[in-house]
């Protein structure tokens, strides 16, 4: 897929961030957010917030993403007024606003990876406080008759993920083993969705009872384990088919991943026997 999609990275990357920018912001704030790319009628954004984030693609930054005071201070008003705080600072509205771009750099690299077929996760960010000399775009977010300005801006690291890779070689199978395997192709393995996990103290669980909430480790941003015979196999991100729950595989764990998993939970298992 990253072949098909070579000298587009750059239109990926920002449709990709515009997309979880909105997310994040809708899913916060609980308004509905709209985010696009475009000219920008702003001369300066004031007192902004530069957030400079790293990918898991290399070791220098990868994106930047610049809000001014009146984006930063409306979003996070609105997240912590959702949760009844009716009078917010300046300083617990942009701790808010390095929520959201956390969310949305995650929410990034979970579309990259998708693209690419290699995982990417954002590892690094932190607020700069003034842009770096790099080209930047344009981005305006919107919710109902209000909008704000904001610039992004990121480098080759994420760009080259998106250029041709070299097609391994395809050796071919011996065919003994090849008729080996063929008798194994039948067996039914069972296969297992993780959303998350999270302990509770059994008092927690007496209390629970039809409409209890129960908060799992995982970010809705985050992509689910997919499992087979207990071993994490890959990951992926839920999707809906036909009216039932499904899973697009965004990546596959490599060997070394399914063996520990699966020696975590023999491990397990043999303890929960003794």
């Amino acid at each position: 897929m990253a072949q098909e999609q070579a000298g587009n990275g750059a239109g990926r990357i920002l449709e990709h961030l515009t997309s979880a920018l909105a997310e994040s912001l809708s899913s916060m704030t609980g308004q509905n957010f709209t985010v696009t790319a475009g000219a920008s009628d702003a001369a300066g954004l004031e007192e902004p917030i530069v957030w400079q984030q790293t990918f898991s693609a290399g070791p220098d930054p990868g994106l930047w993403m610049s809000a001014g005071k009146d984006l930063w201070q409306m979003a996070g008003t609105m997240v912590l007024a959702a949760v009844g705080i009716d009078s917010a600072a300046d300083e617990d509205c942009r701790s808010t606003w390095f929520e959201i771009a956390g969310q949305t750099m995650g929410g990034l690299a979970m579309r990259v990876t998708g693209d690419v077929q290699q995982e990417v996760t954002a590892t690094r960010g932190e607020d700069i406080g003034t842009m770096p000399d790099v080209s930047i775009t344009f981005l305006t977010a919107a919710s109902g008759d209000k909008s704000w300005q904001l610039t992004v801006a990121w480098s080759g690291i994420l760009t080259a993920l998106y250029e041709p890779r070299p097609v391994a070689a395809v050796h071919s199978v011996d065919a003994g083993l090849s008729k080996t395997f063929d008798l194994l192709l039948d067996v039914a393995l069972p296969v297992a969705v993780s959303f998350g996990k999270t302990v509770l103290p059994i008092r927690e669980v007496l209390k629970l009872n039809t409409g209890s909430i129960v908060e799992l480790n995982r970010l809705v941003t985050e992509p689910v384990d997919v499992i087979v015979n207990d071993c994490v196999i890959a990951r992926g991100e839920v999707v809906v088919v036909e009216g039932n729950y499904g899973v697009r595989i965004t990546h596959l764990a490599s060997r070394e991943d399914r063996l520990r998993t699966g020696m975590d939970g023999s491990v397990k298992a043999a303890g929960a026997g003794r």
